[in-house]
């Protein structure tokens, strides 16, 4: 199954497009979007929630410490720490549409 993949510069494009702006000030302005949430996502909390109405939840929570986890490749037993995972979970509006059934464009 062959997908699509959207970059920064897709995004910046079809905003610039939409919004009648120079691809320039469309990039700053992502960038310091992505900047200031991936400085959220960085604080020093264990549980940390970013909601955006209409879009989505992005969720950052502990993992357990695992010791006895196993290597695939190599088959060795090895600890992996606890740490943070992120997770996201679409908003309503979202997951509405993505319910639809839809037709596979070939």
């Amino acid at each position: 199954m062959i997908g699509i993949t959207y970059t920064r510069k897709d995004i910046i494009r079809k905003v610039s497009n939409q919004l009648d702006l120079g691809n320039k000030e469309v990039k700053i302005i992502l960038d310091e979007i992505l900047d200031t949430m991936t400085g959220i996502f960085l604080e020093k909390h264990s549980i940390l929630r970013l909601e955006l109405r209409n879009f989505g939840v992005f969720e950052i929570k502990p993992t357990k410490a695992n010791p006895k986890a196993r290597n695939p490749r190599t088959n060795e037993i090895i600890y992996v720490p606890p740490h943070r995972k992120i997770q996201f979970k679409a908003g309503k509006i979202l997951r509405k549409e993505l319910k639809k059934e839809y037709q596979i464009n070939k």
